[in-house]
């Protein structure tokens, strides 16, 4: 018996020592099979649906999947992109405790992610716009697929929203991004509008301001529009509203399991037959990525965001990496043969500035709370010393140097520790500015109640 036992306890031992082994790196250090790189276990946050990050030991693996155990949805299971031991896959999550599990090849981790919903009033709604024939079809350069506005529409809320946290954490400032309202099935509410204006009659500001007026009004309310067939084809924001025109969204996922496929997908868009607005790339990922982050930009402008300097930043042409961010690859285009790895500082996002403007906005504060009165910010210009002096009673919580009317954007803020009480006075001296070269300037000043001073006397400054 023994020598039966021996054998067999040798060859059980031998086999623990090689699977300890298949945990070591080349350093020696032990690795998880697969590591989630940019939450904490049982994190909570603020919107619905995240994109988890991270990566798997084994390089071979190819595909991935995530569980949420406690979802009975449609999107219980979705599968997420692996490239070269890097994965990225979104989870939708219900209010409460989920708990996720993420599969590759032979292995899995579970962790828990809490889903928090805003209390905040204050929230962006989505609009789809058409004529007086309330005709919502959407040409398709493929005949044979049913396009589905109302879920475009909303899978594109989300995305949007869990974009803006995502890049807002990146900067320091913790996931802060805008309110939702969804129905009972976690999805974004999406009203169809239909306006006045008779078909083919173009771009009618007048017409598309007394619809929503009428029909889909909200107190303490952005809206995001996007116009139908007939209706234009624009790009504005401000005054809580950001338009678009619609005819490209043909390219858009109609479900959130759906989402990074639609970034991945190379097919080719004859321009001559379908409205396309890629940069030249003229392909389905392209088009989508562009489109839906140029929305973003817009939606940025009804916040008070001026333009960047910043080339990959949302508030310049960044929005046309904005898939980037749900992506490994960038797939072949019509402007490059060839796929395109990228690094994580290639990827669409908030620069500083425009991120620490955002931070202080109304429609960023995730949790409803109230907002003093308070004197207005005030700004100073001493010629003797040749300093600008920021006051605000109730705390500063951005301060920026600008070309005049932010044109052509901003790209220089003081620095304004958001982890610290917020200063109730900064002063600015003229090394701050010289980055100007005697040009003009202006200082702009939001203090942490949102309120807006610009003053333009320190043009003068030298």
């Amino acid at each position: 018996m023994r020598l039966i036992l021996l054998p067999l306890l040798r060859t059980l031992c031998f086999s623990a020592v090689l699977s300890s082994l298949a945990g070591l790196s080349a350093s020696g250090e032990v690795t998880e099979a697969i590591t989630i790189a940019n939450f904490k276990q049982g994190e909570s946050i603020p919107y619905s649906l995240p994109l988890i990050s991270g990566t798997i030991a084994d390089l071979a693996v190819d595909s991935l999947t995530l569980t949420n155990e406690n979802s009975r949805r449609p999107t219980r299971v979705i599968k997420g992109l692996v490239s070269k031991g890097r994965f990225k896959v979104l989870a939708d999550l219900l209010p409460g405790t989920n708990v996720l599990t993420i599969k590759a090849g032979n292995k899995s981790t579970r962790f828990q992610l809490i889903f928090q919903p805003q209390t905040s009033i204050r929230a962006v709604r989505a609009i789809y716009y058409t004529d007086n024939s309330g005709d919502a079809e959407l040409a398709n350069p493929r005949p044979n697929e049913k396009l589905n506005v109302e879920g475009k529409l909303a899978t594109a809320m989300l995305l949007l929203q869990s974009f803006t946290a995502d890049r807002m954490h990146q900067q320091g400032y913790g996931r802060k991004t805008f309110n939702v309202e969804l129905d009972a099935d976690g999805q974004p509410k999406v009203f169809i509008v239909k306006g006045d204006q008779a078909p083919g009659s173009g771009f009618n500001q007048g017409a598309v301001d007394r619809a929503i007026a009428m029909q889909a009004s909200r107190p303490h309310t952005h809206y995001l529009v996007l116009l139908g067939r007939g209706c234009g084809y624009t790009a504005i924001g401000g005054n809580g509203k950001a338009i678009m025109g619609g005819d490209t969204i043909y390219t858009w996922p109609s479900r959130i399991e759906d989402a990074q496929g639609a970034f991945s997908d190379p097919t080719p868009i004859d321009a001559g037959k379908f409205h396309v607005d890629a940069i030249g790339r003229d392909v389905y990922w392209a088009n989508t990525s562009t489109t839906m982050g140029a929305c973003l930009h817009e939606i940025s402008h009804t916040f008070g965001l001026p333009h960047s300097m910043d080339g990959l930043c949302i508030m310049t042409r960044g929005h046309d990496y904005f898939s980037r961010f749900f992506t490994l690859i960038e797939p072949p285009s019509k402007a490059n043969a060839q796929s395109v790895e990228f690094k994580d500082s290639e990827i669409a996002r908030f620069c500083k500035v425009t991120a620490n403007n955002l931070a202080v906005s109304r429609y960023l504060a995730v949790n409803e709370r109230e907002y003093p009165e308070g004197k207005p910010p005030e700004i100073q210009f001493d010629a003797t010393k040749n300093q600008i002096t920021v006051r605000s009673e109730i705390g500063l919580g951005f301060v920026s140097l600008d070309p005049p009317f932010g044109s052509p954007g901003a790209d220089y803020c003081v620095a304004i520790d958001p982890n610290k009480p917020a200063p109730k006075e900064l002063i600015i001296s003229a090394q701050e500015w010289a980055r100007f070269a005697g040009k003009p300037f202006q200082v702009r000043v939001i203090d942490i109640n949102s309120n807006v001073k610009i003053d333009r006397e320190p043009l003068k400054a030298r």
